[in-house]
């Protein structure tokens, strides 16, 4: 199964052109002369005998020529779940990750086929979080794990958020073809930000217009960032997503102002291009350590000695300041969600197990989708990887056991119980890190599947 698409006057094209330098002006133009057309384009999933159609989205983005217009593919309403799992506009059964943790409503789907999500902390900047603070939301779902509840979420936080993000603009799939894609930051920033003009929050404005990502080498980037500034004013909070380069607490006094001031000072990867600064509370830099362990604790590393990156989402108030003669964004963050990720290809991992498993399947020239925990709790029960290349139409889950305390191993037992319920006993895939560390099992067999109509390769 590859990604091409057919379009209403017969011609053929891959959506990974968008991402391709020779090719991403000809794949915009077979996207204009579809939007608003009927018939529509369509990928080659089938469902009920027919194609199944997909909508051409319309949007302004700035490049360094100027103000253009910009078009992506989206998903028809309610028929994610019909798309073959191996294609990109494939929607994961939120079953079978974070988002079953969510309450009725917080992710909900329009007739449009948007989504509308209820965020935890408003984006007016007179909004404050509608939930505790992070250490202590941690505790209460620690209590609520002991005690034996599953509390559901009411709300979705920044690291809920940028699940999202990385699940709808398809970040969250792996396969042989996307190659060295996931290195072009501009590439990515533009399927993100395509994935954001889907989202709603608020009383019904897209996400797009209140994100801005940060990436090192992307000459468009800057100014899109002032735009943004400029654009969401004093009254709405900005949205900064992209690689974090350092996280430090820094001592500040300026002179004649009396006692020092600590900060917490995040720093993105290429933000000296942007003369950006992101500051917070003192207090933000123990309370990501204690929720994002790992995450800190790389950040916190030499850069060569680094084996993750740490993608950030940072919630924040800003201000353009002009100072002898130089304009510089100031960013006060309200709240801050850190993703550990495999450096080349962006899937998020989430201990060092997955990492291994990740570049393995990767070296294997595999294909796969890592589901995403959202806001869950520990317990939801959801694959750790799934295999889009074996011989079933719907994936092979893959787990990755790590631990062998009584606890782990009860948790254990419980999804063993589930797979053989779910999929049979023979038609998932795990590797028990405490009884074999250095060797995992074989992974089940790859397939080629033919679209209908042959290979258009």
């Amino acid at each position: 199964m590859g990604d091409w698409i057919t379009f209403p006057n017969g011609k053929k094209a891959r959506r990974s052109w968008d991402s391709d330098v020779h090719k991403a002006r000809v794949w915009q133009a077979l996207l204009r002369s579809a939007h608003d057309v009927h018939p529509r384009p369509f990928c080659d999933c089938r469902h009920q005998g027919r194609n199944l159609e997909l909508v051409v989205r319309r949007s302004i983005k700035k490049e360094q020529c100027g103000v253009v217009e910009a078009y992506h593919l989206a998903r028809m309403p309610n028929q994610g779940r019909f798309h073959y799992v191996d294609c990109p506009f494939h929607e994961t059964d939120p079953r079978l990750s974070g988002q079953s943790g969510y309450a009725t409503g917080v992710v909900k789907e329009s007739a449009d086929g948007r989504i509308r999500v209820a965020l935890r902390r408003g984006l007016a900047v007179h909004d404050t979080a509608h939930a505790p603070s992070t250490v202590e939301r941690d505790i209460l779902k620690e209590q609520a794990g002991r005690s034996g509840g599953r509390a559901r979420q009411s709300r979705m936080s920044e690291l809920g958020l940028l699940h999202l993000l990385w699940e709808r603009s398809g970040t969250n799939i792996w396969h042989p073809g996307i190659g060295r894609a996931r290195m072009w930051w501009p590439g990515v920033r533009q399927r993100v930000l395509d994935a954001a003009v889907d989202i709603m929050v608020g009383k019904g404005s897209p996400l797009a217009e209140h994100l801005a990502m940060i990436g090192y080498g992307d000459a468009d980037g800057p100014a899109l960032l002032r735009d943004k500034v400029q654009a969401c004013g004093e009254s709405w909070r900005i949205l900064l997503l992209g690689k974090i380069d350092s996280l430090d607490k820094i001592t500040s006094q300026k002179p004649g102002a009396g006692a020092a001031r600590q900060y917490t000072s995040l720093r993105f990867d290429g933000a000296r291009d942007y003369h950006l600064r992101v500051s917070a509370d003192e207090n933000w830099l123990p309370r990501l350590s204690h929720r994002f362990p790992r995450a800190v604790a790389a950040i916190q590393q030499e850069r060569s000695q680094r084996q993750i990156s740490v993608i950030g989402l940072v919630t924040a108030t800003v201000k353009i300041r002009r100072e002898a003669g130089k304009v510089s964004i100031w960013a006060w963050a309200d709240d801050i969600a850190l993703m550990e990720v495999e450096p080349s290809t962006l899937i998020p991992v989430e201990s060092s197990y997955e990492l291994r498993i990740t570049r393995a399947l990767c070296d294997a020239k595999r294909a796969f989708i890592k589901p995403l925990r959202f806001d869950a709790t520990s317990n939801v029960v959801h694959p750790d990887f799934i295999l889009t290349d074996t011989q079933d139409v719907h994936g092979t889950p893959m787990e990755v056991y790590g631990r062998s305390d009584e606890s782990y191993l009860t948790r254990k037992a419980e999804k063993e119980a589930y797979y053989n319920a779910t999929y049979g006993l023979q038609n998932w895939w795990a590797w028990d890190v405490p009884s074999s560390p250095d060797h995992w099992p074989p992974f089940p067999p790859s397939v080629v599947r033919l679209p209908p109509g042959g290979d258009h390769d």
